[in-house]
């Protein structure tokens, strides 16, 4: 790659000299989608291709389609390889106006009707694939958010996205850019399939090592193996206060802006005290569970927020959020949140010190430990690979879309 000193000033900024610009309705022609359908429509007959394909997926995945039936006598539009697929509404902006192509030579396919088609006149001039990228980059969805209208809600219409205006390198240097852009897609592609692979391994890893520990004679009723930690106060009025929060899906902790102690009104809270397992009692049974640590002295939590801190020599923490982690572990918090969904389903604090968990030696406790802390920086090296590469990917975009880097 070397760097272009040629530049020409455009309607969308400078671009190397031997690039054109031009706007979408010079390149093709929009189309809509489905019409004149109900629901009795749905569910048979033709594939096409669903909102999420094209708000997903910068190029359409052939094997995420649904269905419709579509009588001899109705006149749909029937998509083909090259076409342009643009999401019209959204409830922001940036959201407005995500495209994905089809790759794919396809028969008989059409479009969902929350959605519009752009077909090309002419491959030749917008290679299909370089266009994949171009319209997801940087540049282009700034482009897209100021054509896009509304206030509550979003809308782009196809009269304002043929204003759209777009660089076109030549033929050659589009493919070659396409080229490199899909070496970084392939090695996304392949991570994210490793990272599911890990994610199910560790999954079964941990449900077997705790099934395993369940067939033992060794249960004990949490009451006997932690503490409760309750360090209340009463907030000053005046005084910012950070507060925490816990993600469901035995996510963790996440951290909420500081509120003032007036606007905490009678609200019981208390300071998050360090190595404790925390739970949220609204939604324990969606694991909405973690553990504090230093990092979190300082920080406030609600009375929906109680810790319990293991009893030393007998529990080691990240086992029991291991466990709670785990399908029995899930099971039980389930079974000590009686009633009807979501917030109906409040976990009972007397209930949960009532359940019984598997409790091995602190020595095998720690073995355990071992094994799945093991398995989980494994799955978080190749998550942290994937954000390398997505990041290296966007800033190739932004270099080689714009031409301030050139490919020989």
């Amino acid at each position: 790659m070397k760097q272009t000193t040629q530049y020409k000033n455009t309607a969308i900024g400078k671009i190397p000299i031997d690039w054109e610009v031009k706007k979408l309705r010079e390149l093709g022609d929009t189309f809509s989608g489905l019409s004149g359908k109900n629901k009795e429509d749905f569910g048979k007959g033709y594939p096409y291709i669903p909102y999420k394909n094209i708000f997903q997926n910068s190029k359409i995945d052939i094997n995420f389609m649904d269905y419709v039936d579509i009588k001899e006598s109705e006149k749909q539009h029937k998509v083909k390889y090259g076409d342009i697929f643009f999401t019209t509404s959204s409830e922001t902006a940036e959201e407005v106006g995500m495209s994905s192509v089809l790759l794919d030579e396809v028969d008989i396919m059409y479009l969902n009707s929350f959605c519009f088609g752009f077909r090309l006149q002419n491959n030749n001039v917008l290679d299909p694939l370089f266009s994949s990228y171009l319209l997801r980059g940087e540049n282009i969805r700034k482009e897209l958010d100021v054509l896009a209208q509304g206030s509550t809600r979003f809308n782009l219409s196809k009269s304002q996205l043929i204003k759209l205006i777009i660089p076109i390198p030549p033929l050659l240097e589009q493919q070659k850019i396409a080229k490199v852009l899909s070496t970084w897609d392939k090695a996304i592609q392949e991570t994210n399939v490793i990272i599911e692979k890990l994610k199910k391994r560790n999954k079964a890893l941990a449900n077997k090592l705790f099934m395993d520990n369940d067939k033992k004679p060794n249960q004990k009723p949490i009451m006997q193996i932690v503490d409760r930690i309750k360090n209340s106060f009463t907030p000053e009025e005046n005084t910012l206060y950070k507060q925490i929060g816990i993600r469901s899906h035995a996510k963790g902790l996440f951290y909420k802006e500081a509120v003032t102690g007036k606007s905490l009104g009678n609200k019981s809270v208390f300071w998050i005290e360090p190595n404790c397992f925390i739970v949220n009692i609204v939604f324990a049974w969606e694991r909405a569970i973690g553990k504090t640590t230093d990092a979190d002295i300082g920080f406030i939590a609600s009375h929906r927020f109680p810790m319990y801190r293991p009893k030393a020599g007998i529990l080691n923490l990240d086992y029991l959020l291991y466990f709670f982690k785990s399908l029995k572990g899930k099971y039980l918090l389930e079974l000590a949140s009686p009633g009807g969904a979501g917030r109906n389903k409040t976990l009972g604090q007397t209930e949960f010190l009532k359940l019984k968990i598997p409790v091995p030696s602190m020595e095998e406790q720690i073995r355990l430990v071992n094994v799945l802390d093991t398995a989980t920086k494994e799955l978080q090296q190749y998550q942290q690979k994937l954000s390398n590469l997505k990041l290296q990917k966007k800033g190739l975009m932004q270099q080689l879309l714009t031409g301030k880097t050139r490919i020989k």
